[in-house]
């Protein structure tokens, strides 16, 4: 358990990088009109440093704005069983059915915006 907890963190940093370098490449690139612009995808996750404390209410608290079948039972995204899995799912299904506004992923300074899919294996972020 502890190396899948290992290679999620790592995963999560690595999306992390990758959102900050895409901030840079954006903030280099002249502004277009927004009519000529293809909106895209965006998701919530937890940043991979956040306390335990801070990830058990930021769960608790999606969990009860927004459905959180898919962490629940037999949805898909059970595994790898941690905490900060579960809370980034969570999370991603407030911030989803909220409008994907970045104030939906504010969760105290706690949540992370991204352009690429946090979606493994059978978890499949909406």
């Amino acid at each position: 358990m502890a190396l899948s907890n290992v290679a999620f963190l790592t995963f999560v940093v690595a999306l992390t990088l990758s959102v900050l370098q895409a901030d840079a490449v954006a903030a280099a690139q002249p502004l277009r009109h927004s009519s000529h612009r293809k909106a895209s995808k965006t998701w919530c996750v937890a940043k991979p440093s956040v306390e335990e404390a801070a990830l058990r209410g930021n769960l608790e608290f999606a969990c009860s704005e927004s459905d959180c079948a898919a962490i629940q039972g037999t949805g898909g995204c059970t595994r790898p069983d941690s905490l900060l899995s579960r809370a980034s799912v969570a999370m991603n299904a407030h911030y989803q059915a909220r409008g994907r506004n970045s104030w939906n992923c504010f969760f105290n300074g706690t949540g992370l915006i991204t352009i690429t899919d946090p979606s493994f294996g059978t978890c499949k972020y909406a």
